[in-house]
This record gives C-alpha cells, sequence and structure tokens, in this order.
C-alpha cells in the first residue's frame, strides 16, 4: 500500500472513528436568534452525545416525566423569520439573493416533510405519532433557518486543488470560508404545559470528498443531504429524551456522491 493511500485511510479513519476532531472542522455555531427562547443560556454540547452543536434542556425533571407520556407530535411549517443575509464571499459573488430566497423556502418545505418522514417511519418503541391538531397530550416542533450560504462552485475546485497540492484531505481542515453553510434553531415545547422542553443549534457545511464528491460542485444538493441526516437525528433525540447518544456524520466522505 502506497505511503499516499495510508494517509487517505488514516485521515478517513481518524474523522469516523474522534469525534471530538469532528467538532473542529465542523461548521461554526451561528448566533443564536430571537426564535430561540434561552438562547443565551445554550451550552457547547459532547460529540460523543449529541449530534448538535449547543442545546439548552429544561432542568425539571417532573417535566420530562409528563414528556414520557406524550405519543403525539405536530411538525410545525419551518420558518426563515430570522434568516441571515449571506456572509460567504464566494457565495455572494456566485448566487442571487433571489435565488437563494426560491431555494431556501425549498429547503424548509423539504426539512418539514423529511422529519415527519423520521418519526413517521420509525420502527420500534417508543415512537410519536405525527398530528396536524395539537390537544394537551401533544408536543410541538418548531424549527427555523437562520444561515444558508449556498456551497460555491469556485470554492469546490480551489479545494481541491489544495488536495492536489498538499495532500488529499487538506482542504477539510483548512478550506471553511470557501464552503457553502447552513444553520438551523430547534425548539420542543409542551402543548399541555405550555413549557419550553428543548432547544438546539446546529450547523453544517459542505462536506470534503478525499476524492471526488458531486456536492462540491453544486450550489444546494449537500444541503439536501445534510436536511436528511438532520431530520433521523432529531427524531432520534426527541424520542429518547437526549439520554442516548445520537451520531453525527463524518466531516468527509470518499463517497462520489
Amino acid at each position: 500500500m502506497s505511503g499516499q493511500l495510508l494517509l487517505i485511510v488514516f485521515i478517513a479513519c481518524t474523522f469516523t472513528s474522534c469525534r471530538s476532531a469532528q467538532r473542529l472542522i465542523k461548521a461554526f455555531p451561528a448566533e443564536p436568534s430571537p426564535f430561540l427562547q434561552h438562547g443565551s443560556e445554550m451550552k457547547k454540547t459532547d460529540a460523543a452525545v449529541s449530534p448538535f452543536l449547543c442545546e439548552w434542556k429544561n432542568p425539571d425533571d417532573k417535566v420530562w416525566v409528563e414528556v414520557a407520556k406524550r405519543t403525539r407530535i405536530q411538525i410545525a411549517p419551518v420558518t426563515m423569520n430570522h434568516l441571515r443575509p449571506m456572509t460567504r464571499t464566494l457565495s455572494k459573488i456566485e448566487i442571487r439573493e433571489k435565488s437563494r430566497q426560491k431555494n431556501a423556502h425549498k429547503l424548509a418545505s423539504y426539512l418539514e416533510s423529511e422529519i415527519k418522514h423520521a418519526f413517521d417511519h420509525h420502527v420500534g418503541e417508543p415512537r410519536h405519532l405525527v398530528v396536524d391538531v395539537t390537544d394537551k397530550s401533544t408536543l410541538v416542533l418548531e424549527l427555523n433557518i437562520v444561515e444558508l450560504n449556498p456551497n460555491p462552485i469556485s470554492g469546490g475546485l480551489m479545494r481541491k486543488g489544495i488536495n492536489i497540492l498538499l495532500w488529499p484531505g487538506a482542504e477539510t481542515m483548512m478550506s471553511t470560508k470557501l464552503k457553502g453553510n447552513m444553520a438551523i434553531e430547534g425548539r420542543l415545547r409542551d402543548e399541555g404545559t405550555k413549557q419550553t422542553l428543548y432547544e438546539f443549534a446546529d450547523a453544517e457545511q459542505n462536506r470534503s470528498g478525499i476524492i471526488f464528491y458531486y456536492h462540491d460542485y453544486t450550489n444546494y444538493s449537500f444541503f439536501r443531504k445534510a436536511v436528511r441526516e438532520w431530520a433521523m437525528q432529531i427524531e432520534a433525540v426527541i424520542r429518547t429524551q437526549g439520554k442516548v447518544p445520537v451520531k453525527d456524520g463524518p466531516p468527509a466522505t470518499f463517497k462520489l456522491w
């Protein structure tokens, strides 16, 4: 096995086995928006436990006893009331705001449908029934897209150049500003008690393909992939009340798509 191939394998194993290292490469958390009621109280999470960057959990144990009895959940339409302007230079150069807004609305609808799908298709117990009308026995999940910088295609070309000039995987660690990113916020509340139970914030940037990655050369396709992962993670965290570790995806991949 050549030295270069050994290096590639080492990098991949490092990314997938050391979750604390993943947080060094993962997109930076966004500043809390007014959507979060407990934004100032949110804490950075342990990557070995939570897939999200920051979270707040209601400290009242009695509240969670009641939550365990809830079997119904409403997925509210994903909002963009606090969507911020583009901040990545290449994104601003390559993408028009009108186009970004159009695709942000598509991603919001897609996120809502994927979360419903994750809850509806979970096999095993406990599970939640997704409903359209709430009552006192219903949990309500609300989500907000707070940042969306489209992935610049020129950035993908530059990142591949870095890999060629240095070593495979080099751009994963040093090219954050060349990648698009998306940040979301979420909160879970109990319709019966009217209390907020849980709030979280997370961000994803276009993941690096050590060899070739289709998403490096498209503006929004990676974010659809990220939305699908978020949906599964959100369902798992809510179902287990955050008591069971939920994995986050690796920041790099060998896949071509």
